[in-house]
């Protein structure tokens, strides 16, 4: 796209949405609080109903919907770049011919589902001299923002060791990789590691900077969700075969998550069900119900093939190391990050919005000083601390030749955290084996 000179007032970015599904309409409300910014002109979605929606509440016209890739880069390219908001499986396959084409583009994470992927799309970049921005969002978060920059001022020294966990709360955990379209690597094209925890993988190698990883080992199963722990009588589907007494005191009731307590990310279950939000109880029960909707399916029946809980080791250059847990169904979704180098440490829970630096300090009473970093009101309200609307904004500034912000998600910025990812599962598979980076 042309860059305005500061002369001329700089047009909106126009941009065409790939696959419409909840996270492009997170990415796109930009368009409508700040239409100066950004302006959606076309979309691409297999379902009629997405695309209906996208021209609606855009107004664009309605040559400018398409349902594949290919009919899209069948007309002059008519827009400066895209979102990529397909399923983790299409992301190459989809892009590849969209950079191509001209198109710059915001690619929802993973960006890769392995390596050959990851390196097929790097040189395609490189080819086409198009930019790919990854939707890495956590790194515009205030929390983390602030935390990268006690490191890399050296307030805590030279990092010895990074620990980070990820705590994924037991109805995320149900309706997203149980009973949902990320449960299969069949379905999704990869395992929890990569489509939930890119997001702390990429932060650990962002705040790593360029210490890259020498070694990485990795241990992990499905422990909780097998049909062994189902609970004693219960049936193969919570609304029709189980005891009411059985289903009544189970954590992952249908019928309580979706029914009971809609907040509990019920709403996936319609979306994913290609189903508009049902208007009452009895609508909901009835789509439950249906033998083929997998929501209503007994958790530790689903006979899902991913791991419930997987932990990282990771050996630096340097010498540092690093380690990472992810742990689904727990009580709480939460981050927590805790860095300690040779002057002191730094760690906070991202859910809380504050982190300590504690500094050596030998005349000190306690041989310590600690210092209390809280970002609340920054990130208060906002998902993801924020960070979805900031890697579009980002986004946009990049391509208008504005400043942008230090944790930008460049494509080539964002493979390390995928390769720690790659190989992390290698390991997994070969029952911890070291693998050399």
């Amino acid at each position: 796209m042309s860059i305005a000179t500061d002369s001329e007032p700089k047009q909106p970015l126009r941009v065409v949405v790939v696959g419409m599904g909840v996270r492009s309409m997170i990415y796109t409300r930009v368009a409508l609080t700040n239409p100066e910014l950004l302006e959606i002109v076309g979309v691409v979605d297999i379902d009629a109903k997405r695309r209906n929606y996208a021209r609606i509440t855009f107004g664009f016209p309605a040559e400018n919907c398409f349902s594949t890739v290919d009919e899209l880069i069948a007309v002059p390219k008519f827009a400066d770049a895209v979102i990529n908001g397909t399923m983790d499986r299409l992301h190459v396959s989809t892009s590849l011919p969209l950079l191509r084409h001209g198109y710059d583009m915001l690619l929802e994470k993973p960006f890769a589902l392995n390596e050959d992927e990851a390196q097929e799309l790097l040189a395609c970049v490189a080819e086409t001299k198009r930019t790919v921005m990854v939707c890495h969002v956590l790194r515009y978060a205030p929390f983390y923002q602030r935390f990268k920059q006690v490191i890399e001022n050296g307030e805590i020294g030279k990092v010895i060791n990074i620990r980070m966990s990820a705590q994924v709360n037991y109805f995320h955990e149900s309706v997203s990789f149980v009973r949902g379209k990320y449960a299969s690597a069949e379905i999704c094209g990869s395992g929890m590691l990569l489509t939930k925890c890119s997001h702390d993988l990429d932060l650990m190698a962002w705040l790593m900077g360029n210490n890259k990883p020498r070694r990485i080992s990795s241990v992990g199963s499905m422990f909780q969700f097998v049909p062994e722990n189902a609970p004693e009588g219960a049936g193969t589907r919570c609304l029709t075969d189980c005891p009411a007494d059985v289903e009544r005191n189970c954590p992952y009731s249908a019928r309580r998550l979706y029914i009971e307590n809609p907040q509990r990310w019920a709403d996936n279950v319609w979306h994913d069900s290609n189903i508009s939000r049902p208007e009452t109880d009895e609508d909901k029960a009835a789509i439950l119900s249906g033998e083929d909707n997998p929501y209503g399916a007994c958790a530790y029946r689903c006979k899902t093939d991913i791991v419930d809980h997987q932990s990282v080791l990771i050996e630096y250059a340097d010498g540092a190391t690093g380690t990472f847990s992810m742990t689904g169904g727990a009580s709480i979704s939460k981050r927590r990050v805790h860095v300690t180098g040779t002057r002191g440490e730094v760690y906070g829970t991202f859910e809380n919005g504050r982190f300590t630096i504690s500094s050596i300090v030998p005349g000190a009473p306690e041989g310590r000083v600690k210092h209390v970093v809280d970002v609340t009101e920054a990130q208060e309200g906002c998902h993801h601390g924020g960070g979805d609307r900031e890697v579009i904004l980002d986004f946009i500034a990049y391509l208008r030749g504005e400043p942008t912000s230090p944790g930008k998600t460049l494509l080539e910025d964002s493979v390390t955290g995928h390769r720690i990812v790659f190989l992390a599962e290698k390991s997994r598979m070969s029952n911890g084996t070291m693998q050399d980076w």
